[in-house]
């Protein structure tokens, strides 16, 4: 449990943090038992910024210090909403309405004619015509027949089944992913992106708990988030970032953050394949395009 009285009698330390140099404040305790990078920053008293009480981050946007101060103060931090993001609540796409503005009745009255014409037509034929008919048909009937109970007894094609499967398979798994720490509070409409922005610092800055709960939130999120053609771009935004931000390996070993959202986009790849930014973004990372693709054949 942190120690309070201790954190609120150690002296201030001054952040300018993003391109603007937002000063922010901490104390200096409250970082000490967890980042040691920002603690030796702060405390050691060799290094410009321990002496003068301030450091530039111009590099690190304002609310993702922010929420690392809401971290190390209370042991979580607030989800933030998406602006300006498209409402994620159900409701039903216009494209699945039919389109009765361009129907020509005429043209449907003059085919309702047409089939009215071909059954009187049907009525004055010869009745010799008709018995002929009436075998032809009887001979088709059986073929048609037996033609249905070959496609019954016709086992599924394989590869329907695999096209389902491997999806369904990678969904499952991605579910029962589980990060042993808390999660982030809920937004109805997070912004993923903060998530892993978040994580990148932790990650440089050697804060292991703070990275998890990054993890879990986003994975949280990414099990609830309601995916289609309007809100793909935030999925497409979140693999861009973390590609351009992160490397194969981290301090503990592979990403885990590069592994996390690539199972998504796994999971997601046929509702993604439409929107064409997906296929520039493997065109132009190969590491994202191997990464994909061992997800979707393992």
């Amino acid at each position: 449990m942190a120690d309070y009285k201790s954190i609120i009698r150690s002296p201030h330390f001054n952040f300018l943090v993003g391109k603007d140099r937002s000063c922010l404040t901490i104390h200096a305790g409250v970082v000490q038992n967890i980042s040691e990078p920002i603690s030796a920053l702060i405390n050691n008293g060799r290094m410009v910024e321990s002496n003068s009480r301030v450091a530039v981050l111009e590099d690190v946007d304002e609310n993702t210090f922010i929420g690392f101060c809401e971290y190390v103060y209370t042991g979580t931090y607030v989800t933030p909403d998406m602006a300006g993001a498209p409402d994620q609540s159900f409701n039903v796409s216009r494209d699945a309405a039919p389109d009765l503005d361009g129907l020509n009745m005429k043209n449907g009255e003059d085919a309702i004619e047409s089939v009215g014409n071909s059954v009187a037509a049907s009525d004055s034929t010869p009745a010799w015509s008709s018995t002929w008919e009436n075998k032809a048909r009887k001979k088709k009937g059986k073929k048609i027949t037996l033609w249905d109970e070959e496609l019954e007894d016709k086992p599924e094609s394989p590869s329907i089944i695999d096209n389902i499967y491997p999806y369904e398979r990678l969904w499952k798994s991605f579910r029962a992913l589980d990060f042993m720490d808390q999660s982030a509070s809920i937004s109805s409409n997070p912004d993923l992106l903060f998530h892993a922005k978040l994580y990148v610092f932790a990650t440089r800055y050697l804060i292991g708990s703070l990275r998890t709960q990054c993890l879990k939130s986003l994975h949280r999120d990414l099990c609830n988030f309601s995916l289609n053609r309007e809100t793909a771009q935030q999925i497409l935004d979140l693999q861009d970032f973390i590609y351009e931000k992160t490397g194969r390996n981290e301090p503990c070993g592979g990403s885990l953050l590069r592994n996390l959202v690539i199972h998504y986009v796994a999971c997601k790849a046929r509702t993604l394949a439409a929107d064409e930014r997906l296929c520039l973004l493997l065109d132009s990372n190969g590491e994202m395009g191997s990464n994909l693709f061992a997800k979707l054949v393992r």
